[in-house]
């Protein structure tokens, strides 16, 4: 019954693979496996088979075969007539544009009136004349604490993660009651203000309520702490991860920069005519009311700027190149996570160094699996597209009101669900890309059959993770824009005469600085959260293989599973296709 399943024998990898150049990793023995429960019905096999000539399960290390070309040609073309068209706009854009545009010159009249081109250009270039900059006094006065901040908050991230690594049951725990004081502490302090007793006996309850709540999850979140601790310790091993995202973070920037560069000046590109939707009034001095109002009713603009045609279907393509790259570099990230945690995963028992890992997982991203990430991006594009669609037409329902809002209602929490599933296994398909080699559609296909043959959907609805990460990113984000703030109003409080509002510019700065910490405590939380994902699907794979590659990882995800089949009332399926040896 298993002659269609393809075999190897001796060690794995197979010949054809080779380790990275210069790397630790030794080929570990590998043992046949049970790809499936195979029903035999009348001879017939049913059941999950693995994609054709790919190892089942292990890292593939040798030379993969490029997948998912025409997605990969279709985003590279449209990313060229992007920039192409974006030079050709910012080489075209009006040059008095900003004077031309003011709000308080489109409420005359005659600033929209028809001229030739030459009576425009001497119109655009008189107005120039009297344009002035103003300088940015704040971040001229304040920049060596901006400075401090940013690597300050940096600084933040890294012991972020040191502490999961090293005391991650301590770290998960004082999250859980700094969450719960913080709201007592907002509570009581609104029952001190007049007028604030309501607000301060509801925040009060519901400190009261989430520590009840803590508590009764208490052996969940142990389990966090354990799933964290073993994440934590593959990003110890492999800390290029962190180098590989943030160089992929800096590529996206290099990216988006030049195309929102490229959507301004296409806006730039245009001229200020007559609006459609008002009138000239006699009675407002060369002002203009709305078309439908009398002589005496609200001001309008009586010019608005008018994009050429071509601009603005230039907007719209720069923008969804915009949202394509996003989700390219989030794709990437994932990919990346996938391939360097695997290799980790899998590694053979004693191994210590990991070197090469990460440029390997990025040069298959970068290569024979680019188009595959492309795809994978494409849909989540399409997927965020549909999305903002969905919430626009509720937004426009509720507005009508009657039976439609309720319809449109139920259709897009619907499609909600749909969408949340595909993003759900598009995220698994491309750790399976990353492992494996396959392509997006054969790694969805592979990777959902896998987890519905071990009994592992249970973890897709498992939140607790995320939900304590992100309170912790916010209230520690918040401690440090108040210890930034405060600081910073000491030392200029002292000096009044150059910082005469020195309130003030605290605030400003205390706010940028809780900014910039939670914008890289997400950051180190998102590779975390990835970590924990790739970590999982290795352990399906072992799960499917019957083997136990790590089993400090098996006993935390067996628990986890467990947990979460006894909260749903549901019953152990026996550890997949037979189980494990931490099952």
């Amino acid at each position: 019954p298993f002659r269609h399943l393809p075999r190897h024998t001796g060690h794995f990898p197979p010949p054809h693979s080779s380790a990275p150049r210069g790397s630790s990793l030794k080929p570990k023995p590998y043992l046949p496996a049970r790809h499936a429960r195979l029903k035999m019905e009348g001879g017939s096999e049913l059941g999950y088979a693995p994609i054709v000539d790919l190892p089942d399960g292990v890292y593939r290390y040798g030379p993969r075969e490029t997948r998912d070309r025409v997605h990969a040609w279709g985003f590279g073309l449209t990313f060229l007539a992007t920039f192409g068209m974006g030079i050709f706009a910012i080489t075209n854009v009006n040059p008095h544009y900003e004077k031309l545009a003011d709000p308080s010159m489109m409420k005359s009249a005659s600033h929209c009136m028809v001229r030739t081109a030459a009576e425009t250009t001497m119109y655009g270039t008189r107005l120039s004349e009297d344009d002035t900059i103003d300088g940015a006094t704040f971040f001229k006065d304040s920049k060596y604490w901006l400075l401090f901040s940013l690597f300050g908050a940096a600084f933040v991230g890294v012991c972020f993660l040191a502490l999961f690594r090293s005391c991650a049951r301590q770290t998960v725990w004082g999250i859980i009651y700094l969450k719960v004081f913080a709201l007592a502490a907002v509570g009581v302090s609104a029952l001190s203000t007049d007028g604030g007793s309501v607000a301060g006996i509801i925040l009060l309850v519901l400190a009261a309520l989430s520590a009840f709540v803590f508590y009764l999850w208490r052996v969940e979140i142990e389990l966090v702490a354990r799933l964290l601790s073993v994440a934590a310790k593959s990003l110890q091993d492999n800390p290029h991860i962190i180098t590989a995202v943030v160089f992929l973070k800096l590529c996206l920037l290099c990216v988006l920069v030049p195309v929102g560069a490229f959507i301004g000046a296409a806006y730039m590109n245009g001229e200020v005519v007559f609006n459609p939707d008002a009138r000239q009034s006699s009675s407002k001095h060369g002002g203009c009311v709305s078309t439908d109002k009398d002589e005496h009713g609200d001001d309008v603009p009586c010019c608005v700027w008018q994009t050429d045609g071509w601009a603005s279907a230039y907007i719209g393509l720069a923008a969804l190149v915009a949202l394509w790259t996003v989700m390219l570099a989030f794709e990437a990230r994932n990919y990346t996570v996938g391939g360097v945690v695997a290799q980790w995963y899998f590694a053979a028992p004693g191994t210590s160094t990991f070197k090469g890992t990460t440029v390997s997982a990025l040069r298959n991203a970068a290569g024979p699996s680019f188009g595959s990430l492309c795809f994978g991006s494409l849909v989540l594009t399409a997927v965020t597209m549909a999305r903002e669609i969905g919430r626009n037409a509720r937004r426009n329902a509720d507005r009508a009101g009657g039976g439609m809002a309720v319809l449109v209602c139920l259709l897009t929490t619907c499609l909600d669900c749909m969408y949340a599933l595909v993003e759900y296994i598009s995220k698994f398909a491309t750790i399976q890309c990353a492992i494996t080699g396959a392509g997006f559609c054969d790694s969805a296909r592979s990777v959902s059959q896998l987890l519905a043959n071990n009994f592992l959907s249970a973890y897709g609805v498992w939140w607790l993770p995320g939900m304590i990460m992100t309170a912790a990113s916010f209230l520690l984000s918040a401690a440090y824009g108040a210890a930034v703030g405060l600081a910073s109003y000491a030392t200029w409080s002292a000096s009044s005469d150059s910082h005469p509002d020195a309130g003030t510019e605290a605030v400003i700065l205390g706010v940028v600085a809780f900014a910039l910490a939670i914008i890289i405590l997400q950051f180190c939380i998102s590779v975390l959260l990835n970590v924990v994902d790739a970590v999982f699907i290795c352990y399906a794979m072992d799960l499917d293989r019957q083997l136990s590659s790590k089993p400090e990882v098996h006993d935390v995800f067996t628990a986890v599973r467990q947990k979460r089949q006894q909260s749903a009332g549901g019953v152990d399926g026996g550890g997949g296709s037979g189980g494990s040896g931490a099952v």
